[in-house]
């Protein structure tokens, strides 16, 4: 029986490589969608789980070589001329050893713009050594 008084419930999966995990009937009916994008942030070693309508999903990950004060206002002009307001989930500007990414996840239904002319402008931002832009499989 999961406690549904206060903000948050809480259960315990059994995590065995190469097995499923399963969720209880009544956190998948209290999530109400059958999807769900799930992200492991390795830094923090943290899963998080985000209930979504669609699958089709993807990851813009920039790696960035020179991070400047006017990149991520360079990145925000980037991402209001694709229309791309709607993100599912993002880290912002985090170190990983001795590389700095941003990376978020999103459905691309939303942009004005191709895939392919959101990867070019955001090559274009200076400091961005690589963009990967790719479906959530």
């Amino acid at each position: 029986m999961i406690e549904k008084e206060g903000a948050t419930s809480a259960i315990i999966l059994r995590l065995t490589a190469g097995k499923p995990v399963e969720f209880p009937a009544e956190f998948v009916s209290d999530i109400g969608e059958k999807a769900a994008l799930t992200v492991l942030h390795h830094k923090d070693k943290v899963v998080k789980l985000f209930p979504v309508a669609s699958e089709d999903i993807y990851l813009l990950r920039i790696e960035i070589s020179d991070l400047s004060r006017n990149f991520l206002k360079q990145l925000n002009f980037a991402f209001n001329d694709a229309k791309l307001s709607d993100i599912i989930f993002t880290t912002g500007v985090c170190l990983r050893g001795e590389r700095c990414y941003y990376e978020c996840y999103f459905i691309p239904d939303q942009l004005v713009v191709t895939l392919n002319e959101l990867e070019e402008s955001l090559k274009k931002i200076p400091g961005v050594s690589r963009v990967v832009l790719r479906k959530v499989a």
